[in-house]
């Protein structure tokens, strides 16, 4: 996956920290974005779950509560319609946007009205839980009766959805659109997880590659394609296994539904999209009484330029618009931040600096904090500078001894000890700061740490706020035992889907019932 296909956002690059990657950036992304206009940024827990951070916006007597990107101008009745898959649909049909047919069922209704239903229907269909989200549980393009029980088995026992919605497979192209104020800021479509054959390697080590590339991008970080049921069963419609090996340029699917955290692919379409297209997004966003934002499931027909709407998300993440897969990054944040706060247009700062969210996510998984404030953006006459230091040894005191100095000063940066005998450090602050420190390395660093020569340039990166000793980068021996334990979790999950197999054909009545012909056979072949 190489950037030239890719146009990322330069203010967003390289300044996510680790822990605010996948599901986490949509919220830091928007944050960053209030915190270098000046807006005052907090983050607090209201519920037992550390990791369900709400973080509110606030400037000049305003403020805003937001949970992922949904701020607290959108009323909790909106809310609570966009929850309902069933009750959106109802809104939607009475302001005229196009939907699938189908039928919500309730968890009393039984399995065989249920695909009584689906046979009048007539197929293809999906099936998907009433009230679920992130696309799990999402089935689509259901062919066949077998394949459709076969689904609604999987929904309403392994995933314990009692409660669907079962609908007309709507041809077209899977597309996520995101309105704000009446207006379309961004658009990508999705393909379901898969992997381009070689001619060389397996379906297996083909994953394994893709999901290395999937972890070096900011919004799937931590979000590999993993092996499951759905993967093996897709696989067997088209007769392959995981040891399969795919024709050169062979595109293989592993799943059947699109959403990018199950292992999609996103490419942006903003442009792609006509005005009767965004139209039909607008007026379904309007549909929902107060709701001024939401992310948008539509299926696209560019042949027929028709779209129909599959739900509508209040509390759309927005992480897959700013680093996608392919193609134009969008500047969801911006949008964001400029409707809810139009007097700081234009009023971005310091766009080098990010917050340390690394810090505040584990301070709140370990519950010693409640609330976090940020501390606000440096401001002023910036300068921002590298000094690369040439001594025979690093020794924790020496590092120590510079982070003492920086914070001092009220610098940013960090030190990092380097190959061949060389150490960098990084600064950036006001001027004066920055010039005090430049004094100190060139003529006042102790004899004791051996340095023996400094050489300094402009620096232009991302910096993050704060000055940490960071630690040298791990060997490649280590980096390859990360991967090793990524891929052993990964055979140690598919192991027990398969011994999860073998133990329901064990209970199964047939297994029963042929018992004593096994036992006959196993004698047979003894002698």
């Amino acid at each position: 996956m190489e950037q030239a296909n890719k146009e990322w956002l330069p203010h967003l690059e390289d300044a996510v920290p680790q822990k605010a990657k996948g599901y986490t950036l949509s919220m830091y992304s928007i944050a960053l974005e209030a915190w270098r206009r000046g807006i005052t940024v907090k983050f607090f827990n209201t519920t037992e779950k550390k990791s369900r951070l709400r973080y509110s916006l606030s400037y000049e007597g305003k403020e805003y509560t937001f949970v992922v990107s949904r701020g607290s101008i959108v009323p909790r009745e909106a809310i609570k319609i966009c929850i309902d898959k069933h009750l959106t649909k109802k809104y939607l049909l009475r302001a005229g946007i196009p939907v699938p047919e189908g039928e919500e069922f309730s968890g009393v209704v039984p399995d065989e009205e249920i695909v009584e239903y689906s046979k009048r229907l007539g197929y293809p269909l999906v099936i998907k839980p009433s009230k679920g989200t992130g696309g799990k549980g999402v089935i689509a393009n259901i062919k066949s009766e077998e394949e459709f029980r076969s689904a609604l088995s999987y929904v309403r026992n392994d995933l314990n959805y009692p409660e669907v919605i079962v609908e007309r497979y709507a041809v077209g192209i899977d597309h996520r659109v995101f309105v704000i104020g009446n207006e379309v800021i961004g658009a990508f479509k999705r393909i379901p997880a898969n992997v381009v054959g070689d001619g060389v390697n397996t379906i297996r080590t083909l994953l394994r590659v893709k999901n290395k590339e999937r972890d070096k991008n900011p919004s799937l970080n931590g979000l590999p394609i993993t092996i499951d049921k759905e993967v093996h069963s897709t696989l067997e419609k088209v007769g392959y296994t995981l040891d399969s090996i795919p024709k050169e340029g062979e595109r293989v699917f592993l799943k059947t539904k699109n959403n990018v955290s199950s292992g999609g692919d996103s490419t942006d379409a903003t442009d792609d999209l006509s005005d009767e297209i965004k139209k039909i997004a607008i007026d379904a966003c309007k549909a929902i009484p107060g709701l001024i934002q939401c992310g948008i499931d539509m299926i696209i027909d560019y042949e027929t330029n028709t779209a129909s709407i599959l739900e509508i998300n209040s509390r759309a993440a927005i992480r897959n618009h700013l680093f996608p897969m392919e193609g134009k990054a969008r500047d969801i944040p911006k949008a964001i931040i400029d409707y809810y706060f139009p007097e700081t247009k234009g009023k971005r700062k310091n766009l080098l600096y990010y917050f340390d969210f690394d810090t505040i996510h584990d301070a709140f998984r370990r519950g010693v904090a409640n609330e976090f404030l940020v501390p606000s953006l440096p401001t002023g006459n910036i300068d921002s500078r590298r000094f690369l230091l040439s001594k025979k040894q690093s020794s924790t005191s020496f590092d120590k001894w510079v982070q003492k100095q920086a914070r001092e000063l009220k610098l940013n940066g960090y030190i990092k000890h380097l190959k061949n005998n060389k150490t960098s450090i990084i600064v950036s602050g006001c001027v004066e700061s920055v010039d005090h420190f430049r004094e100190i390395v060139n003529n006042r660093l102790p004899k004791k740490y051996k340095v023996t020569r400094v050489d300094e340039k402009n620096w232009d990166k991302p910096i993050k706020i704060g000055f940490e000793i960071k630690e040298p980068s791990i060997s490649y021996k280590e980096s390859e035992l990360q991967v090793l334990s990524k891929e052993l979790k990964e055979l140690q999950k598919e192991r027990n889907l398969y011994k999860k197999k073998y133990q329901e054909i064990q209970k199964s009545t047939s297994w029963k019932v042929t018992k004593p012909l096994r036992a006959m056979a196993s004698l047979i072949k003894m002698r």
